[in-house]
């Protein structure tokens, strides 16, 4: 697909083909054919964005050419262009799968553009919808793969565990049971970790319970903490202990803080300058609040309510996929609840997320 979007033009009439070719030449990459048989070949041998297809054709009629495109490739847009006398047929066309149609003469070539443009952006919509399902099918096999890898480390670490406690148990000099006590504490911080990452990998309950804002912050925090420090990134907690409990779905929850972290690692591991990660929790009589704060790159303010939008991304191509803030803001909001960015010079950059305080039912 090319970067200027790419447009066949079907029209039997020459004038008529070629002044909507003039009128779209320049914004796309714009390609004709004179007869329905002409374009259904066309569409074999290249992809194109946008079919704008007359319907009154004298080889083959335009709506048989919208239904043997859409069986060949349901991908293309397709836009229908009718006189007045075959109004209903474009609109009959609408339910075979065209996206829009229009009258000739044109009143306005503007409006042309326009919808030939809406058709581009949906087929650009719909072909990252199509990359985004596969990466999540890819993914789906990774963390099942993950799981596995997970249990059969934690038999073996339980193992370690168990050995350096009998030994320690023994008689030694000091070298070997400091020697001991550092291989026991490592691998129970092993131990720890493998079971956050079942927990976070585990399938997603589908309702809510009562839960405890702060216990999902701490093991997340142990999830993400060796990484982070591998980075010299700081880790400070002020979490209010008198937080209530409240309904949610915890690996929702989860889910967002781990997209927030991970954003702010990745903004703040290449900066010379001090990298703090501040997690603080509070509360009042209708909300709890969690401000996960990071000493990163500052973000323009006119891009505060962009960043939450789907595929929006600053990162460098391969990356990200542009979606983990934009889930996070669903997921928030099927709480109830709500999140927003704050950035201001000095500060770096502060995500706030505001929960509604339910009681246990």
């Amino acid at each position: 697909m090319g970067t200027k979007g790419s447009v066949l033009i079907v029209d039997d009439e020459l004038g008529a083909r070629e002044s909507m070719r003039m009128i779209l030449k320049g914004k796309f990459d714009v390609s004709t054919a004179e007869s329905g048989m002409k374009a259904i070949e066309l569409v074999k041998e290249k992809q194109y964005d946008v079919v704008v297809l007359d319907i009154r054709m004298p080889d083959i009629s335009g709506i048989e050419v919208l239904e043997k495109i859409k069986q060949m490739d349901p991908s293309p847009e397709v836009m229908m262009v009718t006189a007045y006398a075959a109004l209903d047929t474009a609109k009959n066309a609408m339910r075979l799968g065209a996206y829009d149609y229009i009258e000739k003469p044109f009143k306005n070539f503007d409006e042309f553009r326009e919808i030939v443009s809406k058709g581009v952006e949906r087929k650009l919509k719909a072909s990252k919808t199509h990359q985004l399902v596969a990466q999540l099918e890819k993914l789906s096999t990774i963390g099942q793969m993950a799981s596995e890898i997970m249990h059969e480390l934690a038999a073996p670490i339980t193992g370690v565990i168990g050995y350096s406690e009998f030994l320690l148990s023994q008689e030694c000099d000091d070298i070997i049971k400091d020697s001991l006590k550092k291989i026991n504490a490592e691998a129970e911080r092993c131990q720890k970790i493998i079971k956050n990452i079942l927990s976070f990998a585990r399938k997603p309950d589908d309702g809510k319970n009562y839960v405890n804002i702060n216990d999902i912050i701490i093991k997340t925090i142990d999830l993400k903490e060796h990484h982070l420090k591998l980075d010299n990134i700081k880790i400070v907690l002020d979490l209010n202990q008198n937080v209530p409990k409240t309904m949610a779905n915890y690996n929702e929850i989860q889910q967002v803080l781990v997209n927030i972290i991970n954003n702010a690692h990745y903004a703040m591991k290449s900066q010379k300058t001090e990298k703090v990660l501040s997690i603080k929790t509070w509360f009042d009589f209708e909300n709890i609040y969690i401000s996960l704060a990071n000493t990163g790159p500052l973000i323009p303010q006119d891009k505060l309510e962009i960043i939450f939008e789907p595929y929006y991304t600053t990162k460098k191509t391969g990356n990200g996929t542009g979606l983990g803030l934009s889930i996070s803001k669903r997921i928030i909001n099927e709480h109830d609840g709500r999140i927003y960015a704050e950035s201001k010079e000095g500060e770096g950059v502060k995500f706030i997320i505001e929960l509604p305080i339910f009681n246990e039912i």
